[in-house]
């Protein structure tokens, strides 16, 4: 089994004597991969530190589906969902990254890349960090999320009331679905090549970004959605805007943007194979096993980069503006999350609703300012006269 992405960009024009140049000056200055691996490190030991903070907390807890009974087809196909994404995720890590390791003492590009996406779930729940915008359904197994545990994260969560991960199906579903998005995107861009072969750099990146849309569009849009995993009730710009699987553009163009970027990061590699971030492996000294944890560190810090400000930066943004959540999701208990509308005292998101925080006053479900327990409201400070 392997996947075809891109063929090497080869050096044109470089002499001998640059080449040495380029030797010297790179023997007294810090291979590019060692930084990228610094991050990277940065990334596991922050993880480990929230998810460590989340199993051992509160939040711990299962958040339950509520009232409303999921339908026969949903469950089984959420159930599918749930038994088939470990196994698959795992078969890919042991084909990529074990295998050729213990064949070769070697991991391709294909390994690098899913040691990273194997901790790019993580950042899962994190555009909800100031208000929430999207859901997951709370019939798959889960124990809330380790949103609430981030620092940063001030959107409402109380333990069984939060943001929920199915634990069964998100890790997972990054592995393999990060890999199908990299191929796909680096076959379209190989496709662009041959149809026109003086197409710029440039022009390859927007026809992947376009292909990506149309790809995300085609796999949230038309598949995930619909069969009820996740949602994006608060979304902008909808398509079937008034039903439970609204498909907001926003999702589109920043998926699209991060899909593209990991594409370009495998479809771009110089003339040993090897991506920009492994840019310096070569002068670092040590065994393959080093170099293969530098190469993997390298690979974790990238795309948790490209995550973060393509997807969760502006993502955030539509959080805290979130659209008004559609009538058809909320009438489904399984989506609300415990987090508002039926069954609770709060109002589900709205351009008319302000944000939900943890411990802040809000304005609930009869319109009456709500106070919470031990919380006083502060006074205005007269000005000095």
């Amino acid at each position: 089994m392997s996947v075809t992405y891109g063929e090497p960009l080869k050096p044109v024009g470089v002499s001998a004597s640059a080449r040495a140049t380029d030797d010297a000056m790179g023997a007294s200055v810090t291979p590019a991969v060692k930084w990228w691996a610094t991050l990277g490190g940065v990334v596991v030991v922050f993880v480990a530190y929230v998810l460590i903070k989340w199993v051992t907390g509160p939040y711990f807890k299962h958040v339950p589906q509520g009232p409303t009974r999921v339908p026969t087809w949903m469950h089984l196909e959420l159930t599918a969902w749930q038994i088939v994404s470990w196994p698959a995720a795992l078969f890919l890590l042991y084909w990529f990254v074990v295998r050729p390791w213990i064949r070769d003492r070697s991991v391709g590009v294909d390994g690098i890349l899913l040691i990273g996406f194997s901790v790019m779930w993580f950042q899962d729940p994190l555009s909800s960090a100031g208000n929430h915008w999207f859901v997951y359904n709370t019939s798959m197994v889960n124990m809330g999320s380790w949103a609430n545990s981030v620092p940063w994260f001030v959107g409402f969560g109380q333990p069984g009331a939060m943001t929920s991960e199915p634990i069964l199906f998100t890790p997972a579903a990054y592995i393999y679905m990060m890999l199908i998005a990299a191929a796909a995107g680096c076959w379209s861009m190989r496709f662009a090549k041959r149809r026109w072969p003086r197409i710029t750099t440039a022009g390859l990146v927007a026809w992947c970004f376009v292909f990506m849309c149309v790809f995300d569009f085609v796999l949230e849009g038309i598949v995930w959605l619909p069969l009820g995993i996740f949602e994006y009730p608060g979304g902008h710009w909808g398509i079937f805007p008034s039903t439970y699987h609204k498909y907001p553009l926003n999702e589109m163009f920043t998926i699209a943007g991060v899909f593209t970027a990991i594409a370009s990061l495998r479809y771009f590699t110089d003339d040993k194979g090897r991506m920009w971030i492994e840019r310096g492996i070569d002068k670092v000294r040590g065994g393959a096993g080093r170099k293969l944890a530098l190469r993997g560190l390298a690979a974790i810090g990238a795309v948790q980069l490209i995550m973060f400000l393509g997807y969760n930066v502006p993502n955030t943004a539509i959080g805290f503006n979130s659209a008004a959540w559609p009538k058809d999701l909320q009438k489904r208990s399984y989506f609300t999350n415990g987090i508002c509308g039926a069954g609770t005292n709060r109002l589900c998101p709205g351009p008319d609703v302000p944000n939900m925080r943890n411990g802040a006053a809000y304005i609930g479900a009869n319109g009456q300012v709500v106070v919470p327990t031990g919380k006083t409201l502060p006074h205005n400070v007269p000005f000095a006269k």
